[in-house]
């Protein structure tokens, strides 16, 4: 998962409460999908408290939540951006929504003029150019970014600018300083939304070419800002004395920004990011302090959180992240590439005691399907996941379970084929869920070997590399990349995306009828077909049971008492430009 979720990698996964729901049968949780946005006061200095750090300086690379929340929602604007309490992309750079012509393959924008960078080197304001450029950059190598070959693939020119023949992307064009023309292969539905990450964050290139020529790419630690705010001492063209890996970010108000011209209010006068915290403390320091607010982890550890959730409720703020988790089965090798088996343990898994193994209700909402119902096309494929036998109950059904494991061959409703391979997280509480999930699997016959593995293992030796054969992964799940149910669906069951390292279709689902449906999905224009087209892959992935959807994830912010906490629906997080002191 990309975010605490996503991008997305949960960020701090084992941090996630456990113990602090019921045993109630109800599968709600306790979220909200809209955001409170007021008017602030403006001034004042907010500290973050996180574990760890960004993944990078640079806006080509940023992808996952904490990047978001430190570094491109305050010191960056794209050519679209995301407002607080919006679940589509507001122009920001742009002047307006593009014009769309061609069938839906060809963008026009047209740009704000006279937006300028920060205080240093570069001394134009932003062009088209510029935005062409940062795109381009985007596919290098030395920049790694880790979601363009998805969403910009189909821009024409991408290939061979990705080869070498062609030394700029023919489909990206800047004619003049204020118009940009992004033209395609094909209409691809999604790239209004993909337009607004942060790959659209201008780059001027006869500034930045010189860090992007060698392995990697050092432009992140010597970048020019356009957002309300910059990292602290900028202006010389190094990012060092604002920045210290691992410990700290020390975030100033950029003088040449113009409120105006962006739809971010931005009160604080000074942000300060500091990394390496136990969470426990933070946690503490932050409900009982002032000036405070939540960093990189989904919600207090879990004696903080039952202790919050009876006295510092007003301080908490619970929101659909719009992820899930599920337990990924692999169809490709026995004994799930029987979809009655597979139907079977779906029947027979307890859904409300997993969730118990991570909070309860207040941690998500138990999951009946893939897509989360914040996103388009989740409530249309959720009922029609609700009405399958096996996943009617969410408590299990083991009278269910027997049905198909009949089906299967096993007249007695139970398993009884050769032991199957389970790898899983070694920390809670994904552990605790994979040990619920043995437990289960053994009432219904399976003799597990189970083996717990630290975080990065489990997926880089085992549940991500096919030719491992591990039949099962219990902690496993996606977030959305945007409002789009194709970021949800697409990398995890397109049997395209299917890898011999890296692998995130973890069921390895290549059926040829549903990565076209996939694939024709993509490239439906209107918004509402294109929701109602993912619900229907969703339903044929649910109508085969290629793995067993269980959660759709909260995340839980929190701040100091005196700070107006307001967060942002596409990041899931405390949004530091729309939060202010009371």
């Amino acid at each position: 998962m990309r975010t605490r979720l996503i991008g997305v990698a949960v960020i701090a996964l084992a941090l996630v409460v456990a113990g602090c729901g019921s045993s109630s049968n109800k599968t709600g949780g306790t979220s909200t999908g809209s955001v409170s946005v007021t008017k602030g006061k403006k001034g004042g200095t907010l500290t973050v408290l996180s574990a760890s750090d960004v993944d990078s300086l640079d806006p080509g690379y940023w992808y996952y939540q904490f990047d978001q929340q430190a570094l491109a929602e305050p010191t960056q604007r794209a050519l679209m951006g995301w407002e607080a309490a919006k679940k589509s992309p507001t122009p920001d750079l742009a002047k307006a929504q593009p014009k769309i012509t061609d069938g839906g393959k060809t963008f026009t924008f047209q740009l704000k003029p006279g937006i300028k960078y920060s205080p240093g080197p570069v001394k134009h304001t932003v062009r088209a150019a510029d935005i062409k450029y940062a795109m381009e950059r985007c596919f290098l190598p030395q920049v790694g970014n880790g979601y363009v070959n998805s969403y910009f693939q189909y821009i024409q020119g991408v290939d061979a600018f990705k080869s070498g023949k062609a030394k700029e992307i023919s489909g990206i064009q800047a004619p003049n300083e204020t118009t940009l023309v992004i033209k395609q292969t094909k209409p691809y539905g999604a790239l209004t939304q993909a337009l607004a990450l942060p790959c659209t964050t201008p780059v001027p290139k006869e500034y930045a070419a010189k860090y992007d020529s060698g392995k990697q790419s050092t432009y992140g630690q010597h970048q020019v800002f356009t957002g309300p705010y910059m990292i602290k001492g900028a202006e010389s063209g190094s990012t060092s004395a604002g920045y210290t890996p691992g410990k700290k970010i020390d975030l100033v108000r950029n003088p040449n920004w113009v409120a105006k011209t962006d739809f971010k209010p931005a009160y604080f006068d000074n942000i300060v990011f500091l990394g390496g915290n136990d969470l426990s403390v933070a946690s503490r320091k932050i409900l009982t302090g002032s000036s405070m607010m939540s960093g990189d982890f989904a919600a207090p550890p879990v004696d903080v959180l039952k202790q919050a959730l009876q006295t510092r409720k007003d301080q908490l703020k619970i929101l659909e992240a719009g992820s899930n988790r599920f337990i990924g089965l692999n169809t490709a090798i026995p004994p799930f590439n029987n979809e009655n088996i597979r139907k079977a343990v779906l029947a027979g898994t307890n859904r409300n005691a997993l969730r118990l193994t991570r909070g309860g209700p207040t941690l998500g909402t138990v999951a009946t399907n893939f897509i989360p119902p914040d996103i388009p096309g989740g409530k249309q494929a959720q009922a029609s996941a609700s009405a399958l036998d096996y996943m009617k109950n969410p408590n299990g059904d083991m009278a269910v379970a027997a049905k198909y494991f009949k089906a299967a061959g096993f007249k007695d409703g139970k398993y009884h084929g050769p032991r199957v391979l389970m790898v899983g997280d070694d920390q809670p509480p994904a552990s605790k869920t994979g040990e619920a999930f043995q437990q289960m699997l053994k009432d219904m016959g399976f003799n597990v070997n189970y083996r717990q593995v630290p975080h990065d293992v489990m997926y880089s030796k085992f549940c991500q590399v096919p030719k491992a054969k591990v039949q099962i992964c219990p902690n496993v799940g996606w977030g959305k990349d945007f409002f789009e149910a194709l970021s949800i669906i697409d990398p995890v069951f397109n049997g395209k995306n299917i890898v011999p390292s890296g692998n995130v279709n973890y069921s390895q689902q290549n059926d040829p009828k549903i990565n076209k449906m996939m694939d024709d999905a993509a490239f439906v224009v209107d918004p509402a077909k294109r929701a109602q087209a993912w619900a229907n892959v969703d339903d044929e992935l649910m109508k085969h049971a290629y793995s067993l959807p269980w959660l759709w994830d909260n995340d839980i912010n929190f701040a100091s008492k005196n700070v107006n906490l307001v967060q942002n629906l596409f990041n899931s997080s405390g949004d530091v430009t729309y939060s202010s002191l009371k």
